[in-house]
């Protein structure tokens, strides 16, 4: 449990701490650029370099005879909708302003799946937990940019005006594609039974905390804490969503489709740890593109991030 919680929370604090310390530069365009310019390289070196090789590794040893398992990345689309439906309804009662609205939205929908939830299925499952973690998670960040984009700049809009959707997002990221071929490279060498080298299964080891990691530190590069005291109730309905919402429909689910039953309960507790992960940091990029309130994306980022903090060794209570 402290190794989960030093290496998520830990390497974010980091990450944080580095740009605190070159806060001088920072404070400057060029700095900031040089931050956000490392942070990306970071971020696209652990889930586009680093990534696939864990990937692999997992779905080579993955049951591929458990039939339960094909439905996780359905569920991850379902929980992904029930997010994203949850904050539309909410903007629409509590009439937030539209350029609230759209980061509540962005960060209502996006979630850090991979990196605080693979992580700490990979710690109590081990490589078949991180990979049905990455078969949950299969379709999402193509929604992200297929949906969850175009739909904030239009709820950034307001209701009185009519954006265009755009989904030019999913073209200009061509890269989203890399580890699904990893997943489909590891689902062959699976069914071919081909023999997977123990080199491999070592630096999966390794490589899974290593990514989390760099993705922490990515973060705390480019984090600044923003007036989290100014969105105290956008905060609240987002962490209803993250904390309430997705948890009461999601986990029901899992159980009532028999979940529970297949390989000892393993894709049922994942669907339980992932059901509780807080927002995204792909929340942040949209108000960044389209203009409408970051400082709410962030502190909504940085609330319910802390809150891992209790949630990491509940999650730990129950499934450990």
């Amino acid at each position: 449990m402290l190794f989960v919680l030093s290496v998520s929370l830990g390497s974010v604090l980091l990450g944080y701490l580095v740009r605190r310390w070159f806060s001088a530069s920072a404070a400057t365009k060029p700095g900031r650029l040089r931050l956000e310019s490392i942070s990306q390289k970071l971020k696209i070196a652990a889930i586009f370099v680093l990534n696939p090789v864990p990937i692999i590794n997992s779905f080579w040893a993955l049951p591929l005879d458990e039939r339960g398992l094909l439905v996780m990345p359905f569920l991850g689309i379902v929980s992904l909708s029930v997010a994203g439906g949850s904050a539309i309804l909410i903007n629409r009662l509590f009439r937030i302003p539209p350029k609230r609205a759209a980061s509540l939205f962005t960060s209502g929908m996006f979630t850090n799946i991979l990196a605080f939830g693979g992580l700490i299925a990979f710690v109590l499952f081990g490589h078949i937990g991180y990979a049905v973690v990455q078969l949950y998670n299969m379709f999402i960040d193509f929604g992200y940019y297929v949906v969850g984009f175009p739909v904030s700049h239009r709820v950034s809009l307001g209701p009185g005006k009519r954006g265009r959707l755009s989904f030019s997002s999913i073209r200009e990221q061509p890269f989203l594609f890399i580890p699904v071929a990893a997943i489909v490279a590891g689902v062959l060498f699976n069914v071919f039974e081909i023999g997977r080298p123990h080199l491999l299964h070592a630096a999966s080891s390794v490589l899974i905390p290593t990514i989390s990691a760099m993705l922490g530190i990515a973060i705390g590069l480019t984090l600044y804490v923003g007036r989290i005291s100014r969105y105290k109730k956008e905060i609240a309905l987002v962490s209803a969503i993250k904390f309430l919402i997705v948890p009461s429909i999601m986990i029901p689910l899992a159980a009532a489709i028999g979940l529970h039953g297949v390989l000892d309960g393993l894709p049922f507790n994942v669907v339980v740890i992932v059901s509780f992960m807080p927002v995204a940091f792909t929340a942040l990029v949209p108000p960044a593109i389209y203009g409408f309130d970051l400082d709410l994306a962030n502190s909504a980022w940085i609330v319910t991030t802390i809150a891992l903090a209790a949630i990491v060794p509940a999650l730990f209570a129950i499934l450990g």
